[in-house]
C-alpha cells in the first residue's frame, strides 16, 4: 500500500483521501458560485478546473494551509476560498492529506495493531504533507526505508528511519539515435520483439519516457500491427474505443454546429440509440452528398421539400430527422440533454464523466484528455510507462525514449494559478519536474540488472534538428538507426 493508504488505515472510521475525480466534480460545482476575487474572470475558461485541481493537490501535498496564508495576497485568498468551499461540498469523510496525517497521529497509540512494521520501498521522496507523521511513526513501530541504490533524500537523516542500501546495478547501457519519434517507438518494438524471440519473459522489458503523451499514438497503432500485448500503465485516451469515439462525435457537434460530415459520423456511431434508431435503414440517402449543410437555413431548406418519396422505405420520417437536427442544434447549453438523447450505455457513462470533468464549451478538449485502464496485465505484459512508474517498479531491460534536450529533463514551469512570486516553486513542489525526470533517470540506470537501452531522436515531426539530453553525457557513442533498414532478428 501507498503511505497515505497506511495514514488512512490508522485514521480509522470512514476517513478516505480526496481522489482526483470527486475533486474536480466539486470544483465544477461550487466555482460557478464561489467569488474569486482577481480569478473571478477566467473561472469560466476551459481549463480553469484542470488547473485548481492541480493547485489544491501541491499545496496540499506540500502541506501549506491556505487558509492561514489567505490574508497574504489576494491571490491566495481566492484559491483559499475556493478551497473552502470545495470542502464543505465534499463529504466530511474526504479529507486533505495533512488531517489524515493529523487524524493518524492522534491515534498513533495503535500502529503496532493497526499496521505493524514499515517498510517503505521503491520510492526516492515522500511529500512534505506526511513527514511529521513518518517520524511519530518511527516512535512507536519499527519504519524500514529499503532504498537499495536509489538516492535517499537528506530529511530522513534524524527521523528515527533505518535506511537500507545496497550497491547500484551495472546494466550494459547502449545510446541510439533515430530518425524521429516514430522512428523511435519502431525501433523500440522491434527490440521488444528481438527479445521476446530470445526467450525473455514478457514481464521482464519495460519501454518508458519521461512524458509518455508523445508517444502514445504511436506506440497504440504500433501495438496493433505486432500483435503484442504491450501494457499501457498509464492508460489509454477513451477515444481510442468505439464508445469514446460516440462520444466525441457528439462532442464534434455540440462544439461546432451541426453538419452533414459531423452528423453522417455520428450516425454510423450511433445508428442503434437515440433518436437514430427510429429512422429506416440506409436514411442517409437523403441527404445530398454535394452540401454541407453547415448553417440551421440550410437544413430547413432541405427538410423543407422532403417527401415520403425520398426515404428508403416509402414513409415519411422528416419530423423525426427535424426534432434530432433542432436539438443538435442547441449545442453546449443543452449538451447534458443532448447525451442523454443520443447515447447511451458505456458511450453515456463517458458523456457524463467528460461533463463532470470540464465545462461543456469545451467537451471535445476534455473527451481527448480523458484515460481508460487498457485491460491488460502488467505482470504478464511488456510494459510501456512513464519514468515515475518505471523507477518505482524496475524491470531487466529497459528502452528509454525521448532523451532529447528540453524533453527529458523537462523544464521547470510555475503553477498555473499560484506563480513563483506568491510561492516559490521550490516550496510549493518540493520535487519539480525537473529535479525528479534526472532522480527517475538515476534510478532506473541504478535498479536495472540487464541492459538499457537510451534513445533519442534526430528531429522532430517538422523536421527541425533536436539536440541531445544532458542525461547521455559519459555514456559512450551512440548508433545512428536508419529508417528503412531492416531488423536484424
Amino acid at each position: 500500500m501507498s503511505f497515505e493508504q497506511a495514514a488512512v488505515r490508522l485514521a480509522g472510521g470512514f476517513i478516505r483521501p480526496i481522489d482526483d475525480e470527486s475533486l474536480r466534480a466539486a470544483i465544477q460545482t461550487v466555482l460557478p458560485t464561489t467569488p474569486m476575487g482577481e480569478l473571478e474572470s477566467i473561472k469560466a475558461l476551459p481549463g480553469m478546473i484542470d488547473a485548481a485541481a492541480d493547485t489544491l493537490h501541491k499545496a496540499w501535498r506540500a502541506g501549506i494551509d491556505l487558509q492561514v496564508r489567505a490574508t497574504e495576497r489576494p491571490r491566495l485568498d481566492a484559491v483559499a476560498r475556493l478551497e473552502a468551499a470545495v470542502l464543505d461540498h465534499l463529504p466530511p469523510s474526504m479529507m486533505r492529506p495533512v488531517d489524515i496525517a493529523a487524524a493518524a497521529a492522534k491515534r498513533i497509540a495503535h500502529a503496532p495493531t493497526v499496521i505493524g512494521p514499515v517498510e517503505i520501498v521503491g520510492l526516492t521522496e515522500l511529500a512534505p504533507c506526511w513527514r511529521p507523521l513518518l517520524k511519530v511513526l518511527t516512535e512507536h513501530v519499527p519504519v524500514q526505508w529499503a532504498a537499495g541504490p536509489r538516492s535517499v533524500p537528506a530529511w530522513v537523516e534524524g527521523t528515527g528511519v533505518s535506511v537500507l542500501r545496497a550497491p547500484a546495478a551495472t546494466p550494459l547501457i547502449s545510446i541510439v539515435s533515430a530518425a524521429t519519434a516514430y522512428h523511435e517507438a519502431i525501433e523500440a518494438m522491434r527490440w521488444m520483439r528481438s527479445l521476446l524471440a530470445s526467450g525473455v519473459a514478457p514481464s521482464e522489458i519495460a519501454i518508458a519516457t519521461a512524458s509518455p503523451a508523445d508517444y502514445n499514438d504511436h506506440l497504440l497503432a504500433l501495438r496493433v500491427e505486432a500483435n503484442i500485448d504491450l501494457h499501457f500503465v498509464h492508460g489509454v485516451r477513451i477515444v481510442t474505443i468505439r464508445e469514446g469515439q460516440a462520444a466525441a462525435a457528439l462532442a464534434d457537434i455540440v462544439v461546432r454546429g451541426v453538419s452533414q460530415s459531423r452528423l453522417r459520423r455520428l450516425a454510423a456511431l450511433c445508428r442503434d440509440s437515440g433518436p437514430f434508431e427510429t429512422l429506416p435503414e440506409g436514411w442517409l440517402r437523403v441527404l445530398p452528398t454535394d452540401a454541407p449543410l453547415s448553417t440551421s437555413s440550410a437544413w430547413n431548406r432541405l427538410l423543407a421539400r422532403l417527401t415520403p418519396e425520398d426515404w428508403p422505405d416509402g414513409a415519411d420520417y422528416t419530423l423525426a430527422l427535424r426534432a434530432a437536427v433542432e436539438l443538435l442544434a442547441k449545442g453546449s447549453d443543452a449538451a447534458t440533454e443532448i447525451g442523454e438523447a443520443f447515447l447511451k450505455g458505456r458511450a453515456l457513462a463517458i458523456w457524463r464523466k467528460a461533463l463532470f470533468a470540464g465545462p461543456a464549451a469545451s467537451i471535445d478538449a476534455t473527451l481527448e484528455a480523458l484515460k481508460q485502464d487498457d485491460g491488460l496485465e502488467a505482470c504478464v505484459s511488456v510494459a510501456w510507462m512513464p519514468a515515475s512508474a518505471l523507477a518505482a517498479s524496475p524491470r531487466r531491460f529497459v528502452r528509454l525514449l525521448g532523451l532529447n534536450s528540453s524533453r527529458w529533463p523537462r523544464g521547470i514551469a510555475e503553477d498555473r494559478l499560484i506563480p513563483d512570486h506568491i510561492i516559490p516553486t521550490e516550496v510549493l513542489d518540493p520535487l519539480p519536474v525537473n529535479l525528479a525526470d534526472r532522480r527517475d533517470f538515476e534510478t532506473i540506470l541504478a535498479t536495472t540488472t540487464g541492459e538499457v537501452v537510451l534513445s533519442r531522436a534526430r528531429r522532430d515531426s517538422d523536421g527541425r534538428l533536436l539536440g541531445r539530453s544532458p542525461l547521455l553525457a559519459g555514456h559512450g557513442d551512440e548508433t545512428y538507426l536508419r529508417r528503412n533498414v531492416a531488423p536484424v532478428h
